[in-house]
């Protein structure tokens, strides 16, 4: 992936983003000494979830079934399987739940995260994945360790990764990703 960098200019408090029409301000949140991020939350934001649930689920068009994990991903993909009228989709837990049986298990390292975190499914939501094509879907993908544990599970659990959607890509694009934006990475310039 290539980073994408623009100068932080003193004093900016908020970036704006424009996805189908609709303008969001983003608080710049400092990451490290010389740099921010442009910090998204899409959750309770139900206009601009509908909005890109529509537009995601064009890209999700003949897949199966779809899976994301908590948190922030659960309303994005209750909107699109509601568009495309699947009956069900995949939620990876952030870790595992004594309810489960024979879980699927893939470690990460989201950006968002201190420690590595283990996304789990419940062995018992196998058959929704075996022979299906399934849809990955994320609110922001950023250095791609969700991602590429959806995918794992996906194929531990003897599915077909269809597609992969985000509302936005963090610092650059990713080829086998199709998203709706891109956030830029702030490093300050000296």
């Amino acid at each position: 992936m290539k980073e994408v960098i623009f100068p932080y200019q003193e004093g900016r408090e908020y970036y704006e983003i424009e996805i189908e029409g609709l303008k969001r301000r983003l608080p710049l949140l400092r990451v490290s000494e010389d740099t921010w991020i442009a910090y998204f939350d899409s959750l309770g934001d139900r206009e601009f979830i509908s909005k890109c649930a529509e537009k995601l689920s064009e890209k999700l068009r003949g897949s199966d079934i779809l899976i994301t994990s908590e948190s922030k991903g659960i309303p994005l993909v209750h909107e699109i399987a509601k568009i495309l009228d699947h009956k069900r989709y995949i939620v990876a837990r952030k870790e595992l739940k004594p309810f489960m049986v024979n879980p699927l298990v893939a470690e990460c390292r989201p950006v968002t995260s201190k420690a590595p975190i283990k996304l789990c499914i419940d062995g018992r939501y196998v058959p929704y994945i075996k022979d299906k094509s399934v849809g990955i879907v994320d609110d922001i993908v950023s250095t791609r360790e969700t991602m590429s544990a959806l995918e794992k599970l996906v194929v531990m659990a003897g599915g077909r990764v269809y597609k992969k959607v985000a509302i936005l890509l963090e610092g650059g694009v990713y080829d086998d990703v199709e998203y709706l934006g891109i956030l830029p990475i702030f490093k300050k310039t000296v």
